[in-house]
């Protein structure tokens, strides 16, 4: 199958079977068999039949078995689609917009600014919230670039590893020129 499937390559009833076990497997974190699928869904449909719409996910990508026997468990590929295409996500209101804003103050503290990322994270999602960084010795600065902004802002920009590519804007205690930044 083509690896770019989207939503609109599979059925109606295959995207509802696939967002309800991608639903089920994130809540568990247990492989999701039809069995499972054929109980909870509102679609009286068979376990045989889930089976073959299961097996047509796979066959695009979006499903993995771990053993023969076993459920079926999303791909990073199906993933993508789910949270391209499947999942729905409410806006934040005025006020976790606001605390959001004052919360992560880029004036802060690095680590302190970590902590409180996933801190609102749990608060926010009402889920276990971990920020990770790569390690450093793992990362390798292959590029750096200035862009001179207005006033005493400039653009830094990273390139690690060739595949990362960071954007940071710094406050400088003077104007910089383009010529002086290259």
């Amino acid at each position: 199958m083509s690896p770019e499937t989207n939503s609109s390559q599979l059925s109606e009833r295959s995207l509802y079977l696939f967002k309800t076990l991608v639903e089920h497997f994130i809540q568990d974190g247990a492989p999701v068999g039809s069995r499972t699928l054929s109980k909870d869904l509102s679609l009286n449909l068979s376990p045989a039949t889930i089976r073959n719409v299961m097996a047509d996910l796979e066959d695009f990508g979006l499903l993995d078995s771990p053993h023969t026997s076993a459920g079926r468990v999303p791909t990073a590929k199906g993933y993508r689609l789910f949270v391209d295409s499947l999942l729905r996500v409410n806006d934040l209101n005025s006020i976790e917009v606001e605390k959001i804003a004052k919360e992560l103050d880029p004036g802060n503290d690095f680590k302190s600014l970590m902590q409180r990322t996933s801190s609102m994270l749990s608060d926010i999602t009402q889920l276990a919230g971990v920020v990770m960084l790569p390690r450093t010795e793992q990362s390798k600065l292959q590029h750096i670039e200035f862009v001179v902004l207005s006033g005493n802002r400039v653009l830094v920009i990273l390139v690690v590893n060739d595949r990362e590519v960071q954007n940071r804007i710094i406050n400088t205690s003077r104007t910089y020129s383009a010529s002086e930044l290259q």
